[in-house]
């Protein structure tokens, strides 16, 4: 039979449904209305006909060779209504326009009767047939992939669905040893940072959108949103001077009787240079004997640091102060104008070690916010590599950290002994000044280990309450001590994303094993929260030491709940306490379901994470809500200020001025 090229759609269809082959309509015109099939009359033969569409075999044969006419490799597939649509990608794929011949063969192009026994027969076959026709569609209409593209898929851009969990890291601080532990897990690594589906994310710089796209319970994002509260110096400044207040009003009670920390007794005196007053009030008190160091509120490495010493320099920068605040320009756009600053009392008596100053790295983990399980964890000690000098210019000897070291020809060759252990620290101590200072032994390890867990849990209480917590958020914040010769400690400050790198053995010792614990304490502690499951005994907890267990202590939402957790009416008179990490007097009620998980049983108004309370028994035996003690929560009012919309994150100045400011990899 002669072969027809098809003039209408690949399967043969017209909108309209009309048949497309013109040639066989003109062949048949002549022809009466009498179908070839026994016992179907005239009205069968003028019903539409249903379309045949044609799919060349995928078994080309060789070129130059002829077909046999009886064993025909034109595949036909019989067609209901509209073609079939293959997606690729969630988008419709253009159809090819290729023009395929087909042959017609008697008894396929006209319907039979239903129960016949040869459609009954063809039926596996054009189920087979339309499946071929399918995939061979969407064969065609993929663009062909080149090798380079191959590879690119195959990479970490576009993982195998499938292959996941999926992580991503944002920066280079850390990111081997983050990758490191993650692919021993058997997660898979992405670049794309628009990734939605993934169980962790690390980066540097905080994005809105990390915090608006959050699933909560479900992953793992590194640093809270408003972290800043701690480590910038003016949100440490304003925390600590806010939360001094609300303790010297708990102070007066009189069911308050053991000591608290006062701020001016591990923090130096520090002024405001955005604020008139306070910028006056330092300007009035500078006395050329003492000397004071300036510093941007959210830059690190040592970016922007300047040290006071005479009416000069005080001068210049009271001029240069007055002109950004008269600027119009800086008025209307605020955002536009240099980083606010601070002015800080300098420690001029540090102690040194063999003749250099010193500051010691520690680390303050927040591995849970719902609820807050926060750690204390020993870190290293920072030298510089020349003598110190209160009287010299050279910043290097008054700034330890290791970005100020490198600017140091003499650093690749002294590098191993800028950076000591703590256990080098601690003997270093014995030796030289325990007898002489009347120091108790290990001093390291004793005293000064547990000041420093005193002024951490001190710092974390005072941001606690307004402090944004979801369900997978974690943070380590890096915390700078300096020890006076006096052996008096004071905090410097709190950095976001501290240093992560490897450069000295020492370093290598100690950074992969704060990493490696700090994400399995976010596992875990995530996880056990997700399941309603006792927190202690944590398996992953080596070498941190806790220092605040919310479990205990704060009524908090659970995941998993059918009733959205509703605002709590004012609290009633905070009662003060003078511990910094105290416990209820009674734990929550709880309840076991069918398969063992212990869960929180909560009232109808439960709390929101900003606002926590605790509970306390009442004289009837149950439990009444009560307030947190001030000193762990702040003044009500700022909790309640708190309670309200959250922000997911910095705003577009706070934003730029992050990314102006580095990442703290020298920090």
């Amino acid at each position: 039979m002669a072969l027809h090229p098809q003039a209408g759609r690949p399967h043969g269809h017209h909108r309209d449904g009309s048949e497309p082959q013109a040639e066989a309509t003109a062949q048949d015109a002549g022809r009466p209305d009498v179908c070839p099939i026994p016992g179907l009359g005239s009205q069968a033969a003028r019903r539409p006909r249903r379309s045949v569409g044609t799919t060349s075999s995928p078994r080309v044969p060789r070129p130059g060779a002829l077909m046999p006419a009886t064993r025909s490799r034109t595949r036909f597939i019989h067609c209901r209504g509209q073609p079939p649509r293959t997606h690729v990608n969630s988008k419709r794929p253009k159809r090819s326009r290729i023009r395929r011949c087909h042959t017609r063969v008697s008894g396929w192009t006209h319907e039979k009767p239903m129960g016949s026994s040869v459609e009954e027969g063809l039926r596996p076959e054009l189920s087979r047939l339309d499946q071929d026709a399918d995939l061979l569609e969407e064969e065609t209409a993929r663009p062909p992939m080149t090798s380079l593209e191959g590879l690119f898929l195959e990479g970490d851009k576009q993982p195998n669905p499938g292959q996941g969990p999926f992580f991503y890291i944002g920066g280079t601080n850390g990111a081997s040893i983050i990758s490191s532990y993650c692919e021993s897990k058997g997660w898979q690594r992405t670049q794309d940072s628009h990734c939605e589906d993934y169980k962790l994310k690390w980066c540097e710089i905080k994005c809105r959108d990390n915090y608006c796209s959050f699933r909560e319970g479900q992953q793992l994002l590194f640093q809270l949103p408003n972290n800043k509260l701690l480590t910038t110096k003016i949100g440490l400044l304003s925390a600590l001077r806010e939360h001094g207040r609300t303790l010297s009003k708990a102070r007066l009670l009189p069911s308050t009787q053991a000591k608290v920390l006062k701020m001016d007794e591990f923090f130096p005196e520090t002024y405001r240079l955005d604020i008139r007053d306070e910028r006056q009030a330092f300007f009035t008190l500078f006395d050329e004997t003492q000397i004071w160091i300036c510093k941007p509120t959210a830059s690190n490495q040592g970016k922007g640091i300047f040290l006071i010493r005479s009416h000069e320099e005080v001068a210049a920068l009271q001029a240069k102060t007055q002109s950004i605040e008269d600027d119009p320009i800086y008025r209307k756009m605020p955002f536009r104008a240099p980083q606010a600053r601070v002015v800080q009392r300098y420690i001029q008596n540090p102690l040194l070690l063999d003749g250099k100053k010193f500051d010691v790295r520690s680390y303050l983990l927040i591995a849970c916010a719902m609820p807050y399980m926060v750690f204390f964890g020993h870190g290293y000690a920072r030298l510089t590599l020349s003598l110190y000098d209160p009287h010299s210019s050279d910043l290097s000897g008054h700034l330890t950290n290791q970005f100020m070291q490198k600017k140091s020809p003499l650093y690749m060759v002294l590098k191993e002994s800028t950076v000591w252990s703590m256990e080098h620290l601690n003997r270093y101590i014995n030796d030289k000044f325990r007898k002489t200072k009347g120091l108790p032994r290990d001093w390291v390890f004793t005293t000064f280990t547990k000041r420093m867990q005193q002024i951490m849990a001190h710092c974390f209480l005072a941001v606690k309450s307004k402090l944004e917590c979801k369900l997978g958020y974690f943070d380590l914040i890096g915390c700078d001590f300096l020890i006076d010769e006096n052996f008096k400690v004071w905090l410097l400050e709190m950095n976001s994303n501290p240093a992560l790198h490897t450069n000295c053995e020492v370093l290598k010792e100690v950074i992969p094993g704060v990493v490696m614990e700090t994400l399995d304490l976010a596992l875990e502690t995530c996880q056990k929260s997700l399941h309603s499951q006792k927190m202690l005994p944590l398996l992953s907890q080596r070498r941190f030491v806790l220092l605040y267990n919310g479990e205990t202590t704060d009524l908090w939402p659970r995941m998993g709940g059918s009733r959205p957790f509703a605002r709590l009416p004012p609290p009633p008179p905070p009662r003060p306490t003078c511990e910094f990490a105290s416990s209820a007097l009674s734990s929550p009620r709880a309840t076991t379901d069918r398969t063992g998980a212990r869960k929180l049983v909560h009232s109808r108004d439960a709390c929101t994470c900003s606002f926590r309370k605790s509970r306390l028994p009442d004289s009837s035996g149950g439990f009444r809500a009560e307030s947190e003690p001030s000193l762990c929560s702040g003044s009500p009012e700022s909790s309640r200020d708190t309670a309200g919309e959250p922000s997911l994150g910095p705003s577009e100045e706070e934003r730029e001025e992050e990314q102006r400011s580095a990442s703290h990899r020298g920090s």
